[in-house]
């Protein structure tokens, strides 16, 4: 690789990990107010007004903000079988080909939501409920995640690209375990 894509590479996986812990602080976050409303609701017999809307939002949060490091620590979800059996070259090309599915439709998504957040804000949309909270925020969200999704998609075509080149000879051992444990 060229001398400046490492430390790219390096600030997108930074990025990554510190959408990471912001997700994980929302998911204590939802945890909390869940607890709250069930407690309040359950024993006290006074529901919120507001615990519904904000534990949505969380959960969009938390599902897109980690989308980039669950991909960075090669943990999404993926169907072994037939890879496993395929020589290393061959899982290599077929690694590429599925980032380069996932960066394109990071990229669309990242560019429609976008054009969503935009005019949420230009269009001064707000939430109907109580809270009347400006939409553009947690809109904000998808294309922010699919952005850094598609980042570390875009890393990880590079690091196989390496691999076919030669440039690199082995999977990393992270990587080589979890394809051994089928994981």
């Amino acid at each position: 690789m060229l001398k400046i894509i490492p430390p790219i590479a390096s600030g997108i996986r930074k990025l990554s990990w510190f959408f990471e812990i912001l997700a994980e602080i929302a998911l204590v976050a939802l945890l909390l107010l869940v607890f709250h409303e069930v407690v309040v609701r359950y024993i006290f017999d006074s529901p919120t007004q507001f615990s519904v809307e904000i534990s949505e939002y969380l959960l969009v949060f938390v599902s897109f903000m980690c989308a980039g490091w669950v991909l960075h620590e090669d943990r999404h979800v993926r169907m072994l079988a037939l890879l496993t059996i395929l020589p290393e070259k061959a899982q290599l090309f077929l690694d590429m080909f599925t980032f380069m599915l996932v960066t394109t439709f990071c990229v669309i998504l990242t560019w429609k939501g976008g054009q969503t957040v935009i005019m949420a804000y230009f269009g001064n949309y707000h939430s109907s409920s109580l809270l009347n909270v400006p939409l553009w925020i947690p809109y904000s969200f998808i294309p922010l995640g699919a952005l850094v999704l598609g980042l570390q998609s875009i890393i990880r075509i590079g690091e196989r690209l390496e691999i076919l080149l030669g440039s690199n000879k082995m999977l990393n051992s992270n990587e080589l375990e979890n394809r051994k444990s089928g994981s």
